[in-house]
C-alpha cells in the first residue's frame, strides 16, 4: 500500500496546486475528477498500440528517435488531447483561457498517475518499487504535468479564438508531442548499442532534466499569463452598471432576449417550445403584466452597451426570487452574470432579506454557474406550462 501511495501522490499533488491557480473561476469538481479518471483510461489503448507498432530491439539512434517521438509520445499525447478536445473543450464551464490547463493537467495526470502505479508494481516484483516510485515522482509525473501545460494553453486559445481554433489546437498537440519525445528521447538512449552506457547516463540526466526543465519554465510561464487574464476577465470592469427597467424599456429587453434565448436553448428545448415560451413570457403584453405584478426588472450595462437583463420579486420579507437573468453570448464568462448577481444580493440583504431562489432548466449547464455562486439544489419542479410543454426544473437556493 505504501508503494501505491507513492505512485498516486505526485498526481494528486499537481492536481490540487494546478486547481488552487484557478482561483477566480473554479471548475466544477465533478468534470476535473471525471477528465481524470478519462486521462486514466487512455493509458489502456495507449499501452495497447504501443505493443502493437514498437519494435524494441530496434536500437540504434535513429530508431530510438522515431519511437520516442511518432510512437511513444504521438500515441500517449493525441489520447490526453482526445479527453481533452472531446470532453473538456465543450463543457460551459471552459469559459476562460485557463481552464485550457486546468482540464490539460487533469487529463495528463490521469494518465500519468495510473501509468506510474502500473511501474510501481511492476518494479516492485524485483524489489526496486520505491526506485522507481521516487524517481518517477520527481521526473516521469511532472513532465506529463508541463505536457499538459502546454496542451492546454493552446486549447485556452483555441476556445476564445474560433476562426482560428484548428490552428492552436494543432500548435498545442505539437509543443506537448515535442517536449514529450524530447524527455524520451534521453530516456531511451540508455538502450542504444550505438551510445556508450557512461555518455548515455550523462545525456540521460542532461537531456531529460533538461526538456524537463524547459518545458517546466514554460509552464509556469503560461500559467501565469492565462491566470493573469482570468483575474482580469473575472473582475466586473468599472463600467459595469445595473439600473432599473423600465415599461418603456420593454423593447430592449425583446430585442436581448431574440439575441440570447436561441443560442441558451438551442440544445435543450425543441424550436418550437423556445418560440411558445419566448411569446409566453417576452411579448410585449407579457412584459408589461409582469411588471405590473411587481416582478423587477434590471438591465446589465458595459459602459454604455446594453449586455443583459434580470427580473426578481419578494416572496416574502426574507426571501427574494430571481426569475430571470440573461446574458449576451459574448459577455458570458467574463464575470457579468456574477456581477449582477452580486449586486442583486446587496441590495436584497439591505432590505433584510437572507435567501435567493431560482429555478434552472435540468439540463442547463447553467447549474454549474450557480453553484459557483453558492446555490444549492434544493427541490425539482415539473411546471406545465401550457400547449403540452412542461419546464423540468431545479429549484436553487442562495442563504445570505
Amino acid at each position: 500500500m505504501d508503494l501505491i501511495a507513492l505512485a498516486i501522490a505526485p498526481g494528486v499533488a499537481i492536481c490540487l496546486f494546478i486547481f488552487h491557480r484557478d482561483a477566480y473561476n473554479r471548475e466544477p469538481k465533478l468534470n476535473l475528477i471525471f477528465t481524470f479518471i478519462l486521462g486514466a483510461a487512455t493509458v489502456f489503448p495507449a499501452g495497447l498500440i504501443e505493443d502493437a507498432i514498437i519494435d524494441m530491439s530496434a536500437n540504434s539512434i535513429a530508431q530510438i528517435a522515431v519511437r520516442a517521438f511518432l510512437l511513444v509520445a504521438l500515441v500517449e499525447e493525441l489520447g490526453k488531447f482526445a479527453v481533452l478536445r472531446l470532453y473538456s473543450y465543450p463543457r460551459k464551464s471552459f469559459d476562460e483561457p485557463l481552464d485550457g490547463i486546468i482540464y490539460g493537467v487533469m487529463a495528463s495526470m490521469g494518465f500519468a498517475t495510473f501509468e506510474n502505479i502500473l511501474y510501481v508494481i511492476q518494479a516492485s516484483k524485483t524489489g526496486t518499487g520505491y526506485q522507481v516510485a521516487f524517481l518517477r515522482m520527481f521526473l516521469a509525473v511532472p513532465a506529463h504535468a508541463t505536457f499538459g501545460v502546454l496542451m492546454g494553453y493552446f486549447a485556452g486559445k483555441a476556445k476564445f479564438d474560433p476562426a482560428n481554433s484548428t490552428l492552436w489546437l494543432v500548435k498545442g498537440l505539437f509543443w506537448a508531442v515535442f517536449f514529450h519525445g524530447a524527455y524520451d528521447f534521453f530516456l531511451f538512449l540508455q538502450s542504444s548499442p550505438e551510445v556508450n552506457p557512461d555518455v548515455a547516463s550523462g545525456l540521460l540526466f542532461l537531456g531529460a532534466v533538461a526538456s524537463l526543465i524547459v518545458s517546466l519554465r514554460f509552464s509556469f510561464k503560461h500559467i501565469k499569463i492565462h491566470r493573469r487574464l482570468s483575474q482580469q476577465t473575472y473582475n466586473p470592469t468599472e463600467k459595469m452598471a445595473i439600473r432599473k427597467a423600465y415599461p418603456h424599456d420593454i423593447p430592449l429587453i425583446r430585442d436581448l432576449t431574440n439575441k440570447i434565448w436561441p443560442a441558451t436553448y438551442a440544445n435543450i428545448l425543441s424550436k418550437e417550445q423556445i418560440d411558445y415560451m419566448m411569446n409566453q413570457m417576452y411579448s410585449e403584453k407579457s412584459l408589461q403584466e409582469q411588471m405590473q405584478e411587481n416582478h423587477e426588472f434590471i438591465l446589465i450595462y458595459d459602459g454604455v452597451e446594453p449586455i443583459g437583463f434580470a427580473s426578481f420579486s419578494s416572496i416574502n420579507p426574507k426571501v427574494f426570487k430571481l426569475h430571470k437573468i440573461y446574458v449576451l453570448p459574448s459577455q458570458q464568462g467574463r464575470g457579468t452574470g456574477r456581477f449582477a448577481i452580486e449586486q442583486l444580493v446587496k441590495a436584497m440583504k439591505s432590505k433584510g432579506a437572507t435567501a435567493l431562489l431560482l429555478n434552472v432548466n435540468r439540463q442547463n449547464n447553467a447549474k454549474e454557474f450557480y453553484e459557483k455562486m453558492g446555490f444549492a439544489v434544493i427541490k425539482e419542479e415539473d411546471i406545465d406550462i401550457g400547449n403540452g410543454y412542461f419546464m423540468n426544473d431545479y429549484v436553487m437556493e442562495k442563504k445570505f
